[in-house]
């Protein structure tokens, strides 16, 4: 990419936000391509069906995004977040039980997708050089196999169709991504997929509860526990005064979306606590559900021909289940290497490659807890490794600095193979000095 005049970045959602304020300042300008009108505040829109869901930002996601865009946090703060202090504040029934009160480790604000997204965006309008072109769909790409040279859009109000010159195109445009077939009119190979489908299901609402009804903590969450219906749930509270109910099921067990099956559901989770709260709190809006979260990823790294001009990222590459919470921070994380590698001077060759292996941890923690909803694929070094997490959980809920490890790989601060060091493995065989205790299994 010798020439940085112009970028083009297709979507406007976190991961196309976050890569637009990587290209800023490396481009003269930078054009976000949005096929939704997109709203002047904090409101839903289609383009981002499962943003009515609980969404989390890990710490590595938090600080990648404070280092884009300096400040940020402390923007999301003002503008009604809430700080959860982990594990301080959470009230956690794991699979292998509850979890000790442990000092707080790490501290990460808690928002709806919909208000992170609105400061992030705000802030990269800020940033010189972007601007934003909404209501306009991408339907190709410019160029050959060889090079991308921009791409092909219409506006949602008419049928004419425009060129936009790019020395480099960004696509984040999701799930729903046109790019196989784009690359296909280019002359290109099929990339491999890769798909591990553990049939889960989301329905959330909004809730109203009084300020101080939770005194002890801020956050609960409850998993299933062996043998029992893979279904569970989570509270978070959110800007406004607002609490967020998730719950979720795998196998196809999805929680229904009438109110009386919502509640139903809560019920029959393998604790009442989270069905207490609800079932007297005042709904704040209407319950919605959300259905399309198998983990999907597409090895565009490994095709012999590659064109320069074009990079891949975020859900259109590499989506992950959204109930283990990592999609946006590693729209983020992938912003800050793509930043890094152009400040290098990488080819886009290089920069796919290396998107690909920083997705590769996501991947890994998303599909290795699926693949043990899926149930005994016969494989027995799965099996010990399923044997050794059990043990490594049990552990985490009664030891301080067992928990705070795997918080750091849960928060994505630390590598997965942080939980098999040597040091830990043999604490893992030694197993708890003592039962967990302060609250009943």
């Amino acid at each position: 990419m010798e020439r940085r005049e112009h970028a083009v970045v297709i979507g406007a959602g976190i991961a196309g936000l976050t890569a637009a304020a990587a290209l800023a300042g490396r481009f003269e300008r930078v054009t976000v391509l949005e096929r939704d009108a997109l709203p002047d505040g904090p409101e839903f829109r289609p383009g981002i069906p499962q943003s009515r869901h609980l969404h989390s930002l890990m710490g590595a996601g938090q600080r990648a995004l404070d280092e884009l865009l300096p400040g940020f946090t402390e923007r999301l703060y003002e503008a009604g977040a809430v700080p959860l202090r982990t594990p301080y504040d959470h009230l956690w029934l794991s699979p292998a039980g509850w979890c000790h009160r442990f000092a707080p480790s790490h501290t990460v604000p808690s928002a709806t997708r919909e208000l992170v997204e609105h400061v992030v965006r705000k802030s990269v309008a800020g940033l010189g050089g972007v601007d934003f072109r909404d209501r306009t769909e991408t339907v190709g790409l410019v160029g050959d196999a060889e090079r991308v040279t921009g791409v092909r859009v219409r506006g949602r109000d008419d049928d004419r169709a425009e060129e936009f010159g790019a020395d480099l195109v960004v696509n984040a445009s999701g799930r729903r991504s046109g790019g196989r077939r784009w690359l296909r009119e280019l002359g290109l190979d099929e990339p491999e997929a890769e798909r591990v489908d553990s049939r889960p299901g989301y329905s959330s609402r909004l809730y109203a509860l009084p300020d101080d009804f939770a005194d002890e903590w801020r956050i609960i969450s409850i998993q299933p526990g062996e043998g029992q219906p893979l279904r569970g749930g989570a509270l978070v509270p959110v800007e406004g005064g607002r609490w967020l109910v998730s719950l979720y099921g795998y196998l196809d067990d999805h929680p229904p979306v009438d109110e009386a099956g919502f509640l139903e559901f809560a019920r029959s989770l393998r604790h009442p606590v989270l069905y207490d709260i609800v079932r007297e709190a005042v709904p704040a809006g209407p319950v919605h559900g959300f259905r399309h979260m198998a983990n999907e990823r597409y090895r565009y790294e490994d095709l012999p021909v590659w064109p320069d001009g074009l990079l891949l990222v975020g859900d259109a590459v590499c989506a992950v289940n959204p109930v283990y919470a990592q999609g946006m921070s590693m729209a983020a994380m992938t912003a800050v290497l793509l930043r890094r590698l152009l400040g290098e001077g990488a080819g886009c060759r290089a920069v796919q490659k290396e998107i690909a292996a920083g997705n590769e941890r996501a991947w890994r923690v998303a599909t290795g807890a699926d693949q043990a909803y899926l149930g005994d694929t016969g494989d027995e070094a799965a099996r010990e490794a399923g044997e050794y997490m059990r043990r490594l959980m049990e552990l985490a809920l009664v030891d301080a600095e067992v928990n705070r490890t795997f918080f750091d790989v849960m928060m994505m601060l630390a590598e997965p193979d942080a939980l098999s060091s040597p040091e830990l493995a043999a604490r893992v065989a030694r197993g708890p000095a003592r039962p967990p205790a302060g609250r009943v299994r």
